[in-house]
């Protein structure tokens, strides 16, 4: 609409009156005085009585306005709307889903001193209130044809969050690892969480609270207890290409304080282009009071390619 005043302008003569100006409905009213305001769909004018009337725009059949008010209604002129295909990359639609997949090679030093593959997964999709997050990691290895390593650990969390960093989380987690001889370890968990950052260069958040641990070993026993939870990640992009990895996890027998486990996983990760990358990572696992011929701590080195989603 606006554009269209400005082309009549300039195809219409000015009023008269050289310093007034002068709209022409379709119904033959003519109004003369002073363009005060103007959108899409209406004209504010004020005339030589000092009145205000509001004409929609789609009632004008002429307008003519003086030089001062051709200039007032240029400048706010809005920028013309930019199309999707002229957007490039800067407004992307949000992915459903993003994460990555690892295949990597890992050297295991603890209960099982072999190298093993090792393959990795964690896939993430936020909307304005929730994020749920879903991990996965199997590890098998042989070493001297005996079985060296057989692991599986999965993990899913659901945030709900109420304000743009606090959030309440339900988890739950399991563990199988024969040669540990753990059978099942499950636990599940809620409580709350706070994001101190999160941009694209670095994100920082922690959460903890409270849960159930069922845990079933190999050897018949079985242990059911109250626990306390606590989870920290940090992500921080050092280069264009490179991003530091990190991330805490402990798990607390609430019944027999000295048992407790904790898991410290580092990486650094390199895109080689948009959808591969290479990492490096250490897993550092600790377990206070593990079954017998257990070793408490366990470190794997890896290396590897990952897909990025």
């Amino acid at each position: 609409m606006r554009l269209f005043i400005v082309c009549v302008l300039l195809l219409y003569p000015q009023n008269h009156s050289a310093h007034l100006d002068e709209l022409i409905l379709s119904d033959g009213t003519v109004l003369i005085g002073t363009v005060i305001a103007w959108d899409r769909e209406r004209v504010v004018i004020r005339t030589q009585d000092d009145r205000q009337h509001h004409v929609l725009a789609k009632n004008i059949r002429r307008m003519s306005l003086t030089t001062s008010s051709i200039q007032a209604v240029s400048a706010k002129l809005p920028a013309p709307a930019r199309t999707p295909a002229s957007r490039g990359d800067d407004r992307r639609p949000e992915k459903a889903w993003k994460g990555t997949l690892d295949f990597s090679y890992a050297g295991n030093r603890g209960t099982s001193d072999s190298d093993s593959l090792v393959l990795d997964f964690k896939g993430e999709r936020k909307t304005k209130l929730y994020r749920l997050q879903l991990s996965a990691r199997y590890f098998y290895a042989v070493k001297n044809s005996e079985l060296a390593g057989n692991q599986v650990l999965t993990s899913g969390r659901l945030d709900r969050f109420f304000s743009a960093r606090s959030f309440v989380f339900g988890s739950v987690d399991f563990t199988f690892d024969e040669v540990e001889k753990i059978d099942s370890r499950i636990t599940y968990a809620g409580g709350f969480g706070y994001q101190f950052v999160s941009t694209e260069d670095r994100q920082l958040s922690i959460n903890g609270g409270g849960g159930y641990t069922l845990e079933r070993f190999s050897d018949g026993t079985r242990r059911d207890t109250a626990s306390a939870v606590f989870n920290q990640e940090y992500q921080q992009r050092l280069f264009a290409r490179s991003r530091f990895e990190q991330q805490f996890y402990y798990l607390q027998d609430l019944q027999n304080i000295p048992r407790f486990k904790f898991r410290l996983n580092l990486g650094l990760r390199t895109r080689l282009n948009s959808f591969l990358s290479m990492r490096l990572g250490i897993v550092d696992s600790f377990d206070h009071r593990p079954q017998k011929n257990v070793k408490r701590n366990n470190v794997s080195f890896t290396t590897g390619l990952g897909v990025t989603f």
